[in-house]
Parts: C-alpha cells; structure tokens; sequence
C-alpha cells in the first residue's frame, strides 16, 4: 500500500485555498471562509434561523449562485412569505431551491454547473434514515461546495448524532437566539465576540421580553 506524501511548510504555504466572497458585514461577522466543508446554523425554533439563512443567501448571491434545499419546509406559502420579507427577489438569478432528502440532493449536485454554496434546512429532514458516514461522504465527494445546515436544538445542543458530527466538523458553529447569530466556534476568523442582529426589532422585543420576565 502506497503512503501518501507528507506536506512542508513551504508546500502548504504554495496552496492557494478557494473561498467565500461576501460583503464587508458577513466578512467581519464569518471570517474567511472556505469553498468546501460546512458551516452550522442551530437553534429554536423561532428565532430567526430561516431569516438568518435568508440573509446569508442573499449576500452570497451578490457574489455567486447558490441551491437552497428547503428539505422540511418545502415550497409553501410560509417559505414564498420569507422570500418577501428578505426581498430576495433582488438576487433571484443567483439562486434555485427544492425540497430533497438526502439520495435526491446528491443526484442534483452530481449534474454539471450546479452551485457551489448550498443551504440545507434542515439536517434532521435531509439526512432521516442517514447515519454520521453519509455527512462526511458528502463533504467529501463535493470537496469544492460549501455546505450550510441549519439544524433544530434539544438541550442546548444540535439535535442527534448527524447534527453532532458537523457541529464538531464545520468551520463556524452559530447558535440563532432571540434573533441574534452567536458564533460560538470558528476556524476562519469569524467575530465570536459581537453576535450578527438579524432583526434589530424583534431582537429588542425579546430583550425586553426577558427583562420583563426577570
């Protein structure tokens, strides 16, 4: 069996990694991140991580196309109501969507000229049936996507064993509360100290909602 070649310094300083390209606001609140791997979304439901999503599609596609597999919600009115809200509209070229599991999406990415940023919303809906391999066989054979999981919470935590695995393989790891995106993890740079607002009104009625509540 043949042993892989063992990089330097100077080899792995010669590589040129391919990236992201968003606007100055996302570039601050994500860091640099790269064309490949995963980025987690997680929180409650009702908190903004539809919307959160949304916003980030919505930069990105300033820049380049992206698939949005709206694998739970599907295409209802609800999901036609956010498109609305977030006047995504504006980017419409920039972006498809569909509502697949798991074997589907794979057969889609596998067709030429597909987008190299893709939203899956959710993790429990696309991945049902899957196990823990099926993630990393995915990230594996479209080592030049960027993937972006939103994944619901239970305890605190992403929920079940495939969420886990990405939570601990993906480049950032955002928590969505109360209509803020909290980087809680980043290999990129990414502000883990200042969250992202996603709706500067509802995240002042939830302050005040807590204060209220002591």
């Amino acid at each position: 069996m043949e042993v892989k070649k063992a990089y330097s310094y100077a080899d792995i300083e010669k590589i040129n990694f391919k990236t992201i390209k968003v606007s100055e606001k996302f570039q601050k609140h994500w860091g640099q991140v790269e064309r490949s791997g995963s980025i987690l979304l997680y929180g409650s439901s009702g908190h903004g991580k539809t919307t959160y999503a949304m916003q980030v599609m919505k930069d990105i596609c300033a820049f380049q196309k992206v698939h949005y597999n709206s694998a739970e919600e599907g295409i209802r009115m609800s999901f036609k109501r956010s498109l609305k809200l977030n006047n995504m509209k504006s980017v419409r070229s920039k972006f498809t969507f569909s509502k697949e599991k798991y074997d589907d999406m794979v057969l889609r990415l596998r067709k030429k000229r597909q987008p190299k940023v893709v939203i899956v919303d959710s993790v429990q809906y696309c991945f049902k049936g899957k196990r823990d391999t099926d993630y990393y066989n995915l990230i594996e054979e479209f080592d030049t996507t960027l993937f972006i999981f939103l994944s619901h919470m239970a305890k605190g935590e992403p929920k079940g064993s495939i969420a886990d695995a990405i939570r601990w393989d993906c480049q950032n790891r955002i928590l969505i509360k109360d209509f803020k995106a909290y980087i809680e993890k980043s290999r990129c740079g990414a502000d883990e100290t200042e969250p992202y607002i996603i709706n500067k009104e509802k995240a002042a009625e939830r302050e005040l909602k807590l204060l209220k509540h002591g």
